[in-house]
């Protein structure tokens, strides 16, 4: 009995002491919101091309407008009479037929029926005519292309009128006599003043194109200023302008190759290059263009296949004066064309962008000669040698330890405007050709080149208009404003380069100026050093471009191409890209 009483009472403490506890009290269950997925971006729906570049247009004026960083955007909104490709060909453009007289005197430029201008009035060839003779009225201040016109009949002594001396209706009939007639509506005839037998390029160029001319006399200075001032007849018009940062082009709805497949067309600028790599990187440019040598450093692995190097039609040299000694001499000439070292001139100085040349016309333009040998190449034990064989050997220069008479030599002295960058230029030449010849080059950096006559200059050359008489005829003849500084003149030159020039076959015409090419080539009239290039990345997604870089791609690849049919794949297009 008292062991079942102890258990009742063990059993009650227990039940008391389970009873005095608190309750414990039970966390509430918390169910987590699931995350709202983000909502999807629309897809693009316009076809839109970024396309970044590292300078912006000084002008927008075709008749004013150098034939630099302006072209590229005026190319996209006007056209010529005629139009060239990506290889050099001549198409139509405001013409779509010329002839020629029999006598190569005179062009006649036949327009196409019902060419219009981006506001859908009619273009007639009063408008073409407008064009040339606003590029060579005197009174238009900063032209700069009057001197492709001089061909023309007339044109020269146009150019050179000053109209602070002569009166405007002496001006005014100078331009009704120049050899530019309108004989129909339709019809433009251009009078040469000897046979022409290459006009039909020149008619592709700025001066050619046709400004409107109810835009340009309401602000003949300023008018390019305005997005709504370029009623051209080109495949874009341009929608707005932001002066140092981007022009923006719509299509042409008059175009009359038809309606071109992007919707949008953006000129986007990063001033000296800043940036335009980050931009690229960051999906904000579709195109990056004329990219430096630092930003071509900086290329990860992944941007490699995007990656895209084409010659550029732009030639360096070492030009030497033959006017001046010791250079009137050719021997010293093909010494020093020997002891230039093109190699290390594009690694060190041009930093790897560009290739090593020692031809004048480059690869890419029609006519031009890339595989064959042109002036001596790099070879300094044959530089010295060619000295020494040639009256300048020093008085103890033997076989196995040749030396030249520095002082039969003469100073030899480089002139340079002073820059930082003319310093390393020329550095890198008074070094190289020191190391060759053991002989001082003096280095003579100065503010203005204009009353000097340099003995070696640097010479850089972009071309007009791709034809091998901008290469040769405009530059190397006598009397030329390029080849005279240096003392150049040939007459069996010249007498080349007018039968070729006024050659009316083509290939007749071409055979002429690789033949003037090789006698250029052989009087060594510089170091030819190297032509430039155009490195740019493309994002895959753009479609048409790359397949036509050319040679004239001055700042955007493809810029010769057909950017009417340049297309976008807007199924490969990143979450960057634009909706509309």
């Amino acid at each position: 009995m008292q062991k079942y009483f102890a258990f009742v009472f063990l059993l009650a403490l227990v039940w008391v002491a389970v009873a005095c506890s608190p309750i414990p009290t039970l966390a509430p269950e918390i169910s987590a919101s699931p995350t709202p997925a983000p909502t999807p971006l629309p897809p693009p729906t316009t076809k839109v091309l970024r396309i970044g570049l590292p300078r912006y247009p000084d002008i927008l004026d075709p008749q004013r407008a150098p034939l630099g960083s302006e072209a590229h955007a005026l190319r996209l909104v006007y056209e010529g009479l005629t139009t060239i490709d990506e290889k050099g060909n001549v198409g139509g453009g405001g013409a779509d037929k010329w002839t020629m007289s029999p006598d190569g005197l005179q062009m006649t430029f036949h327009l196409r029926d019902g060419l219009k201008r981006a506001d859908g009035t009619a273009v007639t060839a009063r408008d073409f005519e407008y064009a040339l003779k606003r590029a060579l009225d005197p009174r238009v201040t900063h032209r700069t292309n009057a001197a492709l016109l001089y061909d023309i009949k007339g044109a020269e002594q146009v150019d050179q009128l000053d109209p602070l001396k002569t009166k405007p209706e002496e001006i005014d009939k100078a331009l009704n006599n120049l050899g530019i007639k309108v004989t129909a509506p339709q019809s433009l005839v251009v009078t040469f003043k000897k046979p022409n037998g290459y006009w039909q390029t020149v008619a592709a160029t700025l001066a050619l194109f046709p400004t409107d001319k109810r835009a340009v006399e309401r602000d003949p200075d300023n008018w390019w200023s305005r997005p709504d001032a370029h009623n051209g007849t080109g495949a874009f018009i341009v929608q707005s302008i932001e002066p140092n940062k981007r022009i923006v082009l719509a299509p042409n709805p008059n175009y009359w190759r038809g309606k071109p497949k992007l919707e949008r067309l953006e000129l986007i600028y990063f001033p000296g290059g800043k940036g335009l790599l980050d931009a690229y990187k960051k999906g904000e440019i579709d195109l990056a263009t004329n990219l430096s040598a630092d930003d071509v450093g900086a290329l990860d692995a992944a941007l490699t296949s995007e990656l895209v190097r084409t010659p550029t039609a732009i030639v360096y040299a070492i030009a030497f004066n033959r006017a001046r000694k010791p250079f009137d001499d050719r021997n010293v000439r093909v010494a020093f064309a020997q002891a230039f070292d093109r190699e290390g001139w594009v690694r060190e100085v041009m930093r790897g962008i560009g290739k090593p040349y020692t031809r004048w016309i480059p690869p890419g333009v029609p006519g031009a000669q890339a595989d064959k040998p042109g002036v001596p190449p790099y070879d300094p034990k044959a530089a010295l040698q060619t000295l020494i064989s040639n009256g300048y050997a020093a008085k103890d220069s033997a076989a196995e330890n040749p030396k030249a008479d520095c002082a039969k030599l003469g100073e030899i002295k480089l002139t340079y405007l002073a820059s930082p960058t003319n310093q390393a230029r020329f550095g890198f030449l008074a070094a190289n050709f020191t190391r060759v010849f053991g002989c001082p080059i003096a280095l003579d950096p100065v503010n203005q080149l204009a009353k000097t006559k340099p003995q070696i200059s640097l010479q850089g050359y972009l071309q007009d208009y791709p034809h091998p008489q901008n290469w040769l005829s405009l530059f190397w003849t006598c009397g030329n404003e390029f080849a005279a500084p240096f003392g150049y003149c040939n007459k069996e030159l010249d007498a080349l380069l007018a039968r070729a020039d006024q050659e009316r076959d083509p290939l007749k015409a071409f055979a002429l100026y690789q033949q003037a090419e090789e006698v250029l080539l052989k009087d060594v009239p510089a170091a030819f050093a190297n032509y430039a290039e155009n490195v740019s990345l493309v994002k895959p997604y753009v479609l048409g471009l790359k397949e036509r870089v050319s040679a004239f791609d001055m700042e955007w690849i493809g810029e010769w191409g057909p950017a009417w049919t340049y297309d976008v794949d807007l199924s490969q297009v990143p979450a960057s890209y634009p909706r509309k």
